[in-house]
């Protein structure tokens, strides 16, 4: 059955697992907003994400329906061997290589909108664009965004009406996604786009801070359920046939242990200091054979020179090496052929997967394995199922109904079906939703 064009609004909430949704009663969740979704529209029991299962990576499958490998957004932050890029992460848009449901809407004719959606920087299909950026997380951070908001003057204009300076950086509080929200508010009321993201991050971040399944993530989950029902109503009242999505991009696994693996690879030999490391400093890296992009329960290991068979084997050396003693953590470690597979970290030679509760950590210098400086993360392989990410929809048009575990590259297609719109490079086609007579008839 051929879907009807209708408007769409997606709402992204940072680390939510289904089961928060699903099982709200188990965990004595007061969220009406998100219970809505299941008893009056289609929802996923599981999305089985990309490689690695982390933000960024997600969130640009999200909205092309392609792996990290073909959409080219491979890890939170571009690979950065040296560390000069002083904490830079995938913003910007022209990092991406396939078309998006923002493109595919724009050249259906439709307006478009976005806030705090990652990987938007510059994005110039983004009618009404707030994107998601961040470098000294302070006050000036402010002045960064409205110079990259688009149109010209448009952050300063919401600002004025709603009377408040928008969020300084990466701040993933509860107090923050209400900001987030008032200018979602704002901007679906003054501009009216056809389809329009936002991202939500507090639940993320106490989910890291406190880890998953804890007070502190319940009541920031009840706090976003008012903030979803306020930005829907702002959508609805626009258009009453638009479709609200509610989707997320991994679930979490408590942490306990941080492994270090760079460590072993500077007494090896494969990264070179500046000197011995000092207290209280952060060594500079000189030269390297073989670096990491370190991505929560993942590790992805790159050599300088693909065609250097010794460095190839010193490496998967000393990573099984490193795996033998359970301690350590790691759980199994891909070679190229895996890799390819897996549709992640194109380039790699190497990817480390690490035990629930352990994940990469960055250090350089001191011992291999400490104490997680984070109660939870994500990162881990998508068929953990406790890194499932989530997916509801509701609107007059969606019948009630489950549709299984579903694949997150089928999203982005169901989204362009929706919206009426073609995504062509999407790599799974879209979720088979059952219409109501309503939509079926529709012309």
């Amino acid at each position: 059955m051929p879907l009807t064009a209708e408007p769409l609004l997606v709402i992204s909430i940072d680390g939510l697992h289904p089961s928060y949704v699903i099982d709200a009663d188990r965990h004595g969740l007061k969220i009406p907003t998100l219970r809505s979704f299941v008893r009056e529209g289609a929802y996923a029991s599981g999305v089985i994400g990309v490689t690695p299962t982390v933000t960024f990576p997600s969130h640009t499958t999200l909205v092309t329906g392609a792996s990290p490998a073909k959409h080219g957004i491979v890890a939170n932050t571009p690979f950065d061997p040296h560390h000069t890029n002083r904490e830079g992460w995938y913003w910007y848009a022209e990092d991406v290589r396939v078309p998006t449901l923002w493109s595919a809407a724009k050249a259906g004719g439709f307006s478009t909108g976005s806030v705090n959606w990652s990987v938007t920087v510059g994005d110039t299909d983004i009618d009404y664009l707030i994107p998601e950026l961040w470098r000294a997380v302070n006050d000036e951070d402010v002045k960064l965004l409205r110079a990259v908001s688009r149109p010209e003057g448009l952050l300063a204009r919401l600002e004025h009406r709603v009377g408040a300076s928008y969020v300084n950086g990466y701040e993933d509080t509860v107090e923050a996604d209400v900001v987030r929200t008032k200018f979602t508010v704002a901007l679906l009321r003054e501009h009216r786009p056809t389809f329009a993201a936002v991202h939500l991050i507090a639940l993320d971040g106490f989910e890291h801070r406190d880890g998953p399944y804890t007070p502190s993530v319940f009541e920031t989950l009840e706090a976003l359920d008012k903030m979803i029902a306020d930005i829907s109503a702002a959508a609805l009242a626009n258009d009453p046939d638009t479709v609200i999505a509610i989707v997320s991009d991994h679930g979490f696994f408590a942490t306990h242990t941080s492994v270090n693996l760079r460590v072993p690879f500077v007494a090896a030999g494969l990264i070179e200091l500046d000197g011995p490391p000092k207290p209280g400093t952060v060594p500079t890296i000189t030269s390297w054979q073989a670096q990491l992009i370190p991505s929560g329960g993942s590790a992805a290991v790159f050599l300088r020179d693909r065609n250097d068979d010794a460095v190839r084997a010193k490496v998967r050396a000393l990573l099984h090496e490193l795996a033998r003693d359970r301690a350590n953590g790691i759980e199994r470690i891909a070679d190229r052929h895996d890799i390819e597979r897996s549709g992640g970290f194109p380039g790699a030679d190497f990817v480390v997967d690490f035990m629930p509760g352990f994940y990469s950590g960055t250090a350089v210098a001191g011992p291999l394995l400490t104490s997680a400086t984070s109660k939870g993360t994500h990162g881990y392989r998508p068929d953990h199922p406790e890194m499932h990410a989530s997916f509801f929809l509701k609107g007059n048009s969606i019948a009630a109904q489950t549709v299984g575990i579903i694949d997150m590259r089928a999203i982005a297609p169901t989204f362009a079906e929706i919206l009426g719109v073609s995504l062509p490079s999407a790599e799974q086609p879209p979720v088979n939703l059952m219409r109501t007579q309503r939509a079926a008839s529709s012309p």
